[in-house]
């Protein structure tokens, strides 16, 4: 990108400059390279859209035009329980109607349920319809039944769109499989792939980690030609039409010009289509090998474990994308999730994701929160005012912590075995110890951000580099601020406790010596007396699902109480007599 495309960048809208036609050039060759890795034919059509597989969906929204009544009053939507928000929403605010497949016994989409729907929909009420699923989820990564669900949906002549955002960077796409498994459309995000260029090495060691770049974020919609039936572009603007008069337009018929309306992310463009030539080199199958080794250590691992809670089923393909809770057995409740996230941060330099990754509806299901529940915990979290009051009239308080959510992290293909292994021994340190670091931390019941006690709320994350210190002084780029590595970052973020210790080896030796120093830390360092309440109503206190630092104290209190007991087991003096 620096040497080859960047110096001759220009826009592609026009072709009479040398630098204009070679950027075209480049951007129609990442155009016909994804059109290759993914197996298209000339039914298809590849259009580059905004941020990622969410405007992909909604550039597929507009073009089928269903906000039209109408036009929308002629079809459902049919799609799983798995799915992001962002194959929900676009769809469900449309108001077309809406329906939910649900999950088999297995934890898959229930291709029993769906057959009789799409039976009746088509037959009886004489609607078209529309699937749209995900390939996998971003929550579990479990892998649908993509070709046998496409083959089920076009005998009932419906449409299938398949939203690959999880699933593109792990797996095979291929458009056309077979006439009846084809696909109608497939939305996909290529921000998620590995984004640059690597020199193989042994076994599976196939990137340098220096040569990973980062990918602009951009959305793909391949779809077939015959769903794009709208007169006007969903997007029309520039580069969209054969002339504008005053008093009449014509758009252009080629789909893919029509449908890129305005200046595209040209090197973003550009480089989707390295990232889908660095993905083909590697090849499917030894990536497929890959992430099903990479599965099978951590669900070996973790499978039986008491405090380690997998969510999804454990026994159906998957990708190695793995969401988890933390559960503490002698209290009997969870370590938050957005503390696990801090944790695993602060200690071990592991960069994970906490919350519900905007699959709601999904998240509900894997933690079997009923709808009364959940109707609840919404009113912790709403920003309706109306909504802060229950059925009794009674109020309750905005508490962003008690929204239910997990840890998710990857574990990528390219990565070497002594890589997985320190972050598996990370997290397994975390899922047995990381309820004793509770203490050094304070949460913010606004955000949900849990932040180390010594530093002020406001302080945690002032050590980033900022846009606002940037100077262009003396014709360069200079930050007027210095800014530590993260290795410095992360050895001051729990230095309350570090300063006082010897610490010596790697991050997981220095845990576990902090770690079994805790209590004494606690008892001589820290003051509890001014932390703010947790503040829940005494009606809903048995819905507090996670560990306040203040339960900790008490068990790490009493446990060196106990120690300190074992370490006198005689009195100073004994009495010379003794009665019987």
């Amino acid at each position: 990108m620096l040497s080859h495309v960047l110096p001759f960048y220009a826009n592609t809208h026009s072709e009479n400059s040398a630098f204009a036609t070679q950027t075209t050039k480049f951007r129609e060759s990442a155009r016909s390279i994804i059109k290759k890795c993914v197996n298209c034919n000339s039914d298809d059509v590849v259009i580059f859209t905004g941020s990622g597989s969410t405007a992909a969906i909604h550039k597929t929204v507009d073009i089928l035009q269903l906000r039209a009544d109408n036009i929308r009053n002629q079809y459902v939507v049919f799609v799983s329980t798995s799915e992001h928000h962002s194959n929900i929403l676009p769809w469900k605010e449309t108001g077309v109607e809406f329906v939910q497949i649900p999950n088999n016994k297995q934890g898959l989409l229930d291709q029993n349920v769906l057959k009789t729907k799409l039976k009746y929909y088509r037959e009886q009420i004489k609607k078209n319809i529309i699937c749209t699923f995900s390939a996998a989820s971003n929550v579990t990564g479990i892998l649908a039944d993509v070709d046998p669900i496409s083959e089920l949906v076009h005998e009932h002549e419906g449409l299938i769109f398949w939203d690959y955002a999880a699933a593109a960077p792990h797996v095979h796409i291929n458009m056309n499989p077979s006439e009846k498994a084809a696909k109608d459309a497939v939305f996909i995000s290529t921000h998620k792939f590995v984004g640059g260029p690597g020199a193989p090495g042994n076994s599976y060691k196939l990137f340098k980690k220096t040569d990973i770049l980062t990918l602009l974020k951009l959305g793909l919609l391949i779809a077939k030609k015959k769903i794009f039936t709208n007169r006007v572009p969903s997007g029309p603007g520039g580069g969209t039409v054969n002339y504008v008069t005053r008093q009449a337009v014509e758009y252009t018929k080629d789909i893919e010009t029509r449908e890129e309306g305005g200046t595209p992310n040209i090197l973003g463009s550009i480089r989707a289509g390295l990232v889908f030539i660095l993905k083909h080199a590697i090849g499917h199958e030894l990536i497929d090998d890959r992430e099903k080794k990479l599965v099978d250590k951590f669900i070996q691992r973790f499978r039986d474990s008491e405090t380690l809670l997998i969510l999804g089923p454990l026994d159906i393909p998957r990708l190695a994308i793995f969401s988890f809770l933390i559960y503490v057995p002698s209290i009997g409740k969870y370590l938050h999730h957005n503390f696990v996230c801090s944790l695993l941060n602060d200690l071990f330099g592991i960069q994970v994701r906490s919350g519900c990754s905007c699959a709601g509806p999904y998240v509900l299901d894997l933690l079997e929160i009923d709808d009364k529940k959940a109707d609840i915990y919404t009113r912790f979290i709403t920003e309706d005012s109306s909504r802060q009051v229950d059925n009794h009239n009674l109020e309750i308080p905005q508490n962003s912590l008690m929204k239910p959510g997990f840890t998710r992290f990857n574990l990528s293909y390219f990565i070497d075995d002594e890589e997985v292994n320190y972050i598996l021994d990370s997290i397994d340190f975390i899922a047995q110890n990381g309820w004793r670091f509770l203490p050094l931390y304070m949460y913010d019941s606004k955000t949900a951000i849990w932040h180390p006690r010594h530093l002020l709320r406001e302080n945690h994350f002032i050590e980033v580099h900022q846009l606002e210190t940037t100077t262009f002084q003396d014709g360069t780029i200079q930050e007027t601020t210095s800014v530590p590595n993260s290795s410095q970052s992360f050895s001051r973020q729990l230095s309350l406790v570090s300063s006082s210790l010897s610490l010596t080896g790697g991050p997981l030796q220095q845990a576990r010596v902090m770690c079994e120093k805790m209590p004494e830390h606690v008892y001589k360092h820290l003051n509890f007396l001014t932390d703010a309440p947790l503040a829940i109503p005494q009606n809903y206190k048995d819905l507090i699902w996670f560990i306040e630092p203040k339960e900790v104290v008490l068990e790490l209190l009493i446990e060196l109480g106990r120690k300190q007991q074992q370490a006198h087991t005689s009195p100073p003096f004994k009495p010379r007599y003794k009665t019987t």
